[in-house]
Parts: structure tokens; C-alpha cells; sequence
């Protein structure tokens, strides 16, 4: 293990301290699980990440409630360019299963570049009543752009978002949230979504999603795309619904979207879900998605795809 490595998991593990230190005094009669994740990620510019993660959750009571460690690594490739990124995080997840009440964390650091950097994301979600949630959120990650990974640019988020429901059919949810990276760099991010739940019956809601940030700097020399101001709004289907114990769901939106500099087109996605039980003990989650939208390079035919699988297997 590397230096950069060995602080990696110096942070991630003191992290997972710190949780178990405040995580409930019955976790520790639970048992204990192994963790096997593959996700992979590619765009029309032909830049490809793939990361393998594996570990174990060594207080495991089910799928909301849990703490572990994992390692992982990811190879970031276009062209003739090629940066692995090698890091360690702690899990840990306490939370109602009807509201998702409590906490969701990753936290650790990988090492890209010479250099250590903070990744993994952290929710606390609050549920003061039937028809109100609020979710304090954190994340950090590295920008996923070749001249970026090779000046180990990573970035953080933090950010408030609030949901509020009215009857039995419509809510309404609003984000704000700060981004810095490590450039110097800053984003100051509003997002917001309108839910109608058409066939309750059937797990389907129409929505309307706006989102939008603006940039500190314009000039990031070149190492990712950076628009002084960016816009989307996009009409959604989605589904969500129980069968055989498995958890589906899945969204297919259009829409518009503006950015400075690069006036307004089209923009899309695709989005699908599944999570329930692989055979007697196992539990499986499957993921896949497709985005076609320039807030993420300056190209407007730019898209965006990803999958990915997580198994877990108690012991």
C-alpha cells in the first residue's frame, strides 16, 4: 500500500469509528455481510470510468441498517490517457425503512495523481411529520475530466433540501447547495421538482424538474467544462413499484436546457432500478442510466451513460 493509500484508509476507517462510536448500542450483536460493486460510466467523447469496490459490512441487522468498510479502484481512460484513482471508504446507513429516516454515509479519500482527495456522500434525512422531510446533505468526488485527473481536481457539496407534501397526490421538493473545488473554483446550486402522482395504484407520477448552478470562475484553464451559468428543466414519467419482493423503478424525461455561451437545445434521460433478494440470503441492486445534456461538456450532442450492480451476501 502507498503512502497516499495508508492515509486513505487512516480516514476512512477513523470515520467508521467515529460512526459506530454513536450508531445505537444494539448494532452490536449483528452479523456481518460481504460487499461485491461494479459500476462503469461512458460518453460520447469517448471518456470511460470503471470502478471495482469490495469489502464487508461487519454490523449488519438488513439493508437500512449497517456499518462496514470497503476499498476500491477505478481506471479513467480516453484515448491514450489513463489515471487510476485508488481509495478506501466507511459505510455506514441507519434508517426507517417506510420514511428513510436517519442516516446514509460514505466517507473516505482516494489517491489520484500524487495527491489524497475526500470522496463519498452523506445524507441525514428528517421526518418531522407525515407531510414534511428535510435531508442535509454532503458529498466530495473527483471531476471526471482527463487535464482534471491530472491535476487531481476534486470538488465538495453540501446543501439543504426540503420536501413538502400536499393532499395525498402532489409534492414539492427544493435543494440549494454550495460546491468548491479544489481549483479555487465554486457553484452555487438550486434545484427544485414538482410530483403529481397520477396512478397511485401503479407507482406512476408526472414531474417537473428545474435545476441550475453558476460558476465563481469562468477561466478554469481548460480542465472542465465550466459555464458561467447553466439551466434545465426537464417533464418526467416516472415509475416506482413492489413485485416479488424486488423494488422497481425507473424514469424517462425531455426537456430544455441553456448555458452560457452555448444558447438552449434538447435534453434528455433514461433512468431504471432494481433492488430485492438474490436467493435465500443475498440482495442485489442493479442500476443503469442515459443523459443527454451539455452541462456536463461544451458539446450539444454530448451524452452520458452508466451501469452498475452491488451485491451483498451475509455471512
Amino acid at each position: 500500500m502507498t503512502a497516499g493509500s495508508g492515509l486513505a484508509a487512516g480516514l476512512a476507517l477513523a470515520a467508521l469509528l467515529a460512526a459506530g462510536a454513536i450508531a445505537p448500542a444494539a448494532h452490536a450483536d449483528n452479523g456481518r455481510a460481504a460487499i461485491l460493486d461494479a459500476s462503469i460510466s461512458s460518453d460520447t467523447d469517448g471518456f470511460r470510468a470503471s470502478r471495482l469496490r469490495a469489502g464487508g459490512h461487519f454490523l449488519y441487522e438488513n439493508p437500512w441498517k449497517y456499518a462496514g468498510v470497503a476499498v476500491q479502484t477505478t481506471r479513467y481512460s480516453q484515448g491514450d490517457f489513463r489515471e487510476d484513482a485508488q481509495g478506501v471508504v466507511g459505510l455506514w446507513r441507519d434508517q426507517r425503512r417506510d420514511t428513510l429516516a436517519g442516516v446514509d454515509a460514505e466517507i473516505g479519500a482516494v489517491r489520484v495523481a500524487g495527491h489524497t482527495r475526500a470522496v463519498g456522500d452523506i445524507t441525514w434525512r428528517i421526518v418531522p411529520g407525515p407531510a414534511t422531510a428535510v435531508e442535509v446533505l454532503a458529498s466530495a468526488d473527483l471531476v471526471d475530466a482527463p487535464e482534471a485527473l491530472e491535476r487531481a481536481i476534486g470538488y465538495a457539496l453540501v446543501g439543504v433540501s426540503a420536501e413538502r407534501a400536499f393532499g395525498e397526490r402532489f409534492s414539492v421538493t427544493g435543494l440549494a447547495a454550495w460546491q468548491p473545488f479544489t481549483d479555487g473554483n465554486a457553484r452555487l446550486h438550486l434545484r427544485a421538482r414538482m410530483i403529481w402522482l397520477a396512478m397511485p395504484e401503479h407507482g406512476v407520477s408526472a414531474q417537473l424538474r428545474y435545476r441550475q448552478y453558476a460558476s465563481r470562475d469562468d477561466d478554469v484553464g481548460g480542465a472542465y467544462f465550466n459555464p458561467e451559468t447553466y439551466r434545465q428543466w426537464l417533464a418526467v414519467a416516472a415509475i416506482r413499484k413492489r413485485h416479488a419482493g424486488w423494488m422497481l423503478s425507473g424514469a424517462l424525461g425531455a426537456g430544455q436546457e441553456r448555458s452560457s455561451g452555448n444558447g438552449t437545445q434538447g435534453a434528455y434521460l433514461a433512468e431504471a432500478r432494481a433492488e430485492g433478494p438474490l436467493g435465500d440470503r443475498a440482495r442485489l441492486v442493479l442500476r443503469a442510466g442515459y443523459h443527454r445534456a451539455a452541462g456536463f461538456v461544451d458539446a450539444p450532442d454530448y451524452a452520458w451513460r452508466y451501469a452498475g450492480a452491488t451485491l451483498v451476501v451475509p455471512l
